[in-house]
C-alpha cells in the first residue's frame, strides 16, 4: 500500500470546501489534479471515496469512515488505514503471533490454530517462538501469549488473563523404587530436579535443578525414562498418569497457580482478523 498523506489532505479539503473546483481554489491548483490525485488515493485504498456530480460531492460510507480517521492522531490514523486497506482484502494477508515453547505443546492452543487456519485458508499465520514479552508494534506481531509471571513489556498493551493452570511434581515408580519416601520439600535435595524456566522460581533455592528446558514434552519424557523427578504442569502430565507412566510426589501440597495472558495492541483499529483470533482464544481457553 503506497499513500500520500498530501493526497489524504487534498481529500480531506475537498470534503472541507464543499468540491473539487473550490478545494482547487483554496490550494492554487488546477481542478484536474485534484481529481487525479483523489483517483490515484481511491486506487491505492481500492475503494470509492467520493461521488462525483457537476457541481457536488458526496462521501460514500467508505469516504465517510476515512474523513473521520483523518481527525486523529496521525499514529491512529496510519492503523486505521493499515485496517482499512486489510478490510477491502476480506480475511487475507498475514497475522503473526509470539508464544514460548511450553505453550505451543496445548492442546488449547493447537485447537484454535487449526479452527482458525481452516475458517480463514486465506490468511497467512506465521508463529514464533519467544520466551519474553516482545515489542508487537516495533517487531510486527499481533498478539503473544505468556505465563502470567513474564512481566510485560509495554504497559499500554491490553493484557487479558486466560486460563489458569496448577503444576505438580511427577515421577515414574521405577524412579520413586529407588529412593526412600518422599515426605517434605526436603526430602527432594536428594533427588534430580527437571522443569521449566516458569517453574524454577516457585521451587524453594536450596533444590538442585537438574536440567530447565522450556520443553516440556523433554521433561515429561525424561520422568517417564526415571532420569528424576519433573515439576510441570498438569495438562501436560495427566495422560501419562491415566496410562501409568507417572505418578504424582507429594500430592498434598499445592504450588501457587499460573495463568496464561493473551497481549495485543490497544488501538481502536484492530484488524478484524486478529479480533476473530483473540475471540478463539478466549473461548478455548
Amino acid at each position: 500500500m503506497k499513500l500520500n498523506l498530501d493526497d489524504i489532505s487534498l481529500f480531506i479539503q475537498t470534503v472541507e470546501h464543499g468540491g473539487i473546483s473550490a478545494a482547487a481554489a483554496a490550494n492554487n491548483l488546477q481542478r484536474s489534479k485534484i481529481s487525479r490525485r483523489l483517483q490515484e488515493l481511491e486506487s491505492a485504498l481500492g475503494c470509492q471515496l467520493l461521488i462525483r456530480t457537476t457541481r457536488t460531492i458526496e462521501l460514500t460510507d467508505k469516504g465517510k469512515q476515512l474523513y473521520d480517521m483523518a481527525s486523529q492522531p496521525i499514529e491512529l490514523l496510519q492503523q486505521g488505514l493499515k485496517v482499512f486497506c486489510e478490510q477491502q482484502s476480506n480475511f487475507a494477508g498475514t497475522i503473526r503471533v509470539a508464544i514460548p515453547t511450553a505453550i505451543m505443546t496445548l492442546s488449547a492452543f493447537n485447537e484454535v490454530i487449526t479452527e482458525y487456519t481452516k475458517r480463514f485458508p486465506n490468511i497467512r499465520v506465521e508463529i514464533e517462538n519467544h520466551q519474553e514479552s516482545v515489542d508487537l508494534k516495533r517487531q510486527a506481531f499481533d498478539l503473544q501469549l505468556l505465563p502470567s509471571v513474564v512481566k510485560v513489556s509495554d504497559d499500554s498493551y491490553i493484557q487479558f488473563s486466560l486460563l489458569s493452570y496448577r503444576s505438580h511434581l511427577v515421577a515414574s515408580k521405577a524412579y520413586l523404587s529407588q529412593f526412600p519416601p518422599i515426605a517434605s520439600l526436603a526430602d527432594l535435595k536428594a533427588h534430580r530436579l527437571l522443569t521449566n524456566r516458569y517453574n524454577a522460581g516457585l521451587l524453594p533455592s536450596e533444590l538442585h535443578i537438574s536440567v530447565q528446558s522450556d520443553d516440556l514434552t523433554l521433561l515429561r519424557t525424561m520422568a517417564i525414562a526415571g532420569s528424576g523427578i519433573a515439576f510441570i504442569p498438569e495438562a501436560h502430565s495427566r495422560k501419562a498418569m491415566e496410562d501409568g507412566q507417572l505418578v504424582e510426589v507429594l500430592p498434598p501440597f499445592e504450588y501457587p497457580d499460573h495463568s496464561l495472558t493473551l497481549v495485543y495492541p490497544s488501538s481502536v483499529y484492530l484488524p478484524e482478523k486478529v479480533k476473530v483470533l483473540i475471540e478463539l482464544f478466549r473461548q478455548n481457553f
